[in-house]
């Protein structure tokens, strides 16, 4: 069972896919859905949805988790902004006839850390830790959300999480 972790942002969207192999888990595939920034809002909605339909064609997953929109009081343009590039993620996803799994942040942090209070450096030291990664080995912080998205669903759904081996 592969899992596609999607981290959606309107400036970058961070992705990741693992699957079970025996035992463990492997990451396939990371990286960023970049939008130009220059762009108005429905170009960058649509450069958006074919980068990620082009994800999809490369590694056809079998379910895919997305994390929830954060609503912060003192940004609500934020999250509409935010909710815009979701939405275009969740129509290409439906059009693919994908399962999406919704997440929150409090609750894959609860996963992999047991806490869902921890911050997004200890996410991303165990993130770290379960993929063998390093941290030279370049995740932008939006790539590692993914990564622990896509693990947090896989061990939802199939497998407890196993450290990871490098396909």
């Amino acid at each position: 069972m592969r899992a596609l972790g999607i981290d959606p942002g309107l400036v970058r969207s961070g992705w990741a896919v693992v699957e079970p192999v025996g035992p463990r888990t492997a990451l396939l595939g990371h990286g960023i859905i970049a939008p130009p920034t220059d762009a108005e809002l429905p170009a960058r909605l649509a450069v958006g949805a074919r980068q990620l339909r082009g994800v999809l064609a490369e590694f056809r997953p079998d379910f895919v988790a997305l994390e929830e929109v954060f609503t912060a009081p003192r940004h609500p343009r934020s999250a509409l902004l935010m909710a815009h590039m979701r939405g275009a993620i969740c129509l290409v996803l439906e059009e693919a006839g994908l399962r999406i799994v919704p997440l929150t942040a409090t609750t894959v942090k609860q996963r992999l850390t047991s806490s869902g209070h921890a911050s997004k450096e200890q996410v991303q030291r165990m993130v770290l830790r379960l993929t063998g990664l390093g941290p030279t080995d370049g995740l932008r912080l939006d790539e590692t959300d993914a990564i622990a998205l896509a693990l947090a669903a896989l061990h939802q759904h199939t497998h407890p999480l196993a450290r990871l081996a490098r396909r």
